[in-house]
């Protein structure tokens, strides 16, 4: 079970809530998920990309398999009319679908406003 609590999740199992400024993106692998943060190790979870899209809808899905932090976006490139990448603050490049380049773009520029 996760409770969201004001900028953190608290999982069952760990003592201490995850703070969602720490998150930075979250990889999707079937029934699992990787959650890759900041200043610590990354945590496996038995939840979908799906079932965190839903708890975190603050988060942008920018293909199948990733779903990352707006805050921890450093740059939006586009390579060509149907290819554009991100890169993170931790230096992960990360592909974004064909078919929601324009919905991340839209949701970048309304974080950045």
């Amino acid at each position: 079970m996760i409770q969201q609590q004001a900028g953190s999740l608290q999982m069952r199992g760990y003592k201490v809530p995850l703070s969602l400024s720490e998150l930075i993106w979250l990889e999707g692998n079937s029934n699992y998920s990787l959650l890759h943060r900041s200043n610590a190790p990354n945590l496996m979870t038995a939840r979908t990309l799906v079932r965190w899209q839903k708890m975190l809808p603050e988060f942008i899905r920018i293909s199948r398999g990733a779903l990352v932090n707006p805050n921890h976006i450093s740059r939006l490139h586009r390579i060509s009319t149907y290819q554009v990448e991100i890169t993170l603050t931790n230096g992960t490049v990360l592909l974004v679908a064909r078919r929601r380049i324009a919905e991340v773009f839209k949701a970048v520029k309304s974080v950045n406003n």
